[in-house]
């Protein structure tokens, strides 16, 4: 009977309409849900009822149904934080995570933080997945757990110390450095340090002294209490050496002697210390590519040294590729690892499991892992998080058009239960 059926019709629609407004409110409910992608029902028509009429090929339909819900995973806004472990996605790929249970997931939701054992974790626990170092500090293939490492980064002791000068070609011959006098009887100096094999760093100072033409003599030196059994207060030489220069002001040869590089403080008694003052071409080198002697005033344009003193773990940086790098208290910087970004063939056909996270599917296909910004995969932001991707503006309208769906389809009820109700009247009179 017609009525009947119009009443299973308009049924459909009660609940086809019920369920979008389910979904609309999901999406407005997670307005504030970081990295959090709307969904949208699907309506499909049920299959039609053939009407057997002169009219051949005529339906009725027979209602609607919600054929399948789909995740819309355009770009939400990237807001600004003060925290250095938030991370936004500009782009397309997922933060890959791993709990104990769930296997990998996959997120947009960048709210990451370090827990007390150093693994950097989402906020349920799971930890961030990143491509490991290797012991030389080259990124490997190997994805694993993300773990800083909180130990003292060991001392290393200055073995090179480059100090590249000009030399001023104007200056007058004078008599040999008197070492009680350096300051005085020196015609340049200039400063540098040095650590020793514990981490103390020692202050040296250069003295430079022309003894001929082309010629020059170096010594460094420091105080006296920065060696074992020195006297402080007075200068103690460490190392002493010439330079020499051709016509056209090319360094043509460098020597040097250490004399005492006994520290104090316990540190070994011989560190070899190598004074690199250029490229001489004495030794194959240019002459010009380090210290130089020119017609100018004398003066530094490089003082480097291979040593550092122990350092502990101050802060982390994330690059846009993904690259984590520790910043360590004495100035040193180590690569810790590069995070990894998941990208699919079919991403609306991902499965939310809660928590702001994905799993893959059969249709999705499996997840293609790799570096940021790399075959399509986009760049990381850091001090910043990716919000929903709810318009709010469109969701209410949804939620009107829901509504209105719905109280048309309880109207088709109401009528079809009239007509119900005059059939029954007509049987009565």
């Amino acid at each position: 009977m017609g009525a009947f059926s119009a009443m299973a019709t308009a049924i459909s629609g009660l609940e086809s309409n019920g369920s979008m407004l389910s979904v609309v409110s999901d999406n407005i409910v997670n307005s504030n849900t970081n990295g959090f992608k709307t969904s949208r029902a699907e309506f499909h028509n049920v299959l039609a009822a053939d009407v057997l009429s002169s009219a051949s090929g005529s339906q009725i339909g027979n209602g609607v149904r919600i054929g399948g819900i789909t995740n819309q995973f355009t770009q939400g806004s990237i807001t600004r934080t003060d925290r250095s472990t938030d991370i936004a996605i500009n782009g397309n790929g997922f933060f890959v995570v791993k709990g104990d249970a769930a296997g990998l997931t996959y997120t947009r939701d960048g709210a990451f933080r370090f827990d007390k054992e150093g693994w950097l974790t989402t906020l349920g626990g799971e930890r961030v997945q990143a491509y490991g170092v290797s012991p030389e500090g080259k990124i490997t293939g190997t994805l694993g757990d993300i773990r800083i490492p909180y130990a003292a980064i060991p001392a290393k002791t200055t073995n090179h110390l480059e100090v590249h000068v000009n030399l001023d070609a104007r200056t007058e011959p004078g008599t040999p450095i008197d070492l009680t006098r350096p300051d005085e009887t020196s015609h340049f100096s200039t400063t540098s340090q040095i650590f020793d094999s514990i981490g103390n760093s020692h202050p040296i100072n250069i003295y430079f002294n022309k003894t001929g033409n082309g010629t020059w003599e170096w010594h460094a030196m420091a105080d006296g209490a920065e060696f074992a059994g020195g006297e402080k207060g007075k200068q103690s030489e460490m190392a002493r050496g010439t330079l020499n220069f051709d016509a056209l002001g090319k360094l043509q040869h460098s020597d040097q002697q250490l004399v005492n590089t006994a520290f104090s403080n316990g540190a070994i008694p011989d560190q070899q210390i190598k004074f690199d003052f250029g490229d001489p071409i004495d030794d194959l080198g240019t002459g010009q590519r380090g210290t130089t002697q020119y017609g100018s005033k004398s003066s530094i344009f490089r003082n480097v040294q291979d040593g550092w003193s122990a350092g502990t773990l101050s802060d982390t940086i994330i690059d846009t590729d993904g690259t984590i790098t520790g910043v360590y208290s004495n100035g040193q910087n180590r690569t810790l690892g590069q995070m990894a970004l998941a990208r699919f063939e079919a991403t609306e056909n991902l499965i939310k499991v809660g928590a702001n996270q994905f799993k893959e599917t059969t249709e999705s296909g499996q997840a293609l892992l790799g570096k940021p910004k790399t075959s399509g995969r986009g760049a990381l932001m850091t001090k910043s998080l990716e919000q929903s991707n709810t318009d709010l503006a469109k969701e209410f309208v949804d939620m009107i058009k829901a509504q209105r769906g719905f109280q048309a389809s309880a109207k088709s009820i109401t009528s079809a239960n009239e007509m119900l109700e005059e059939v029954i009247n007509l049987r009565r009179t």
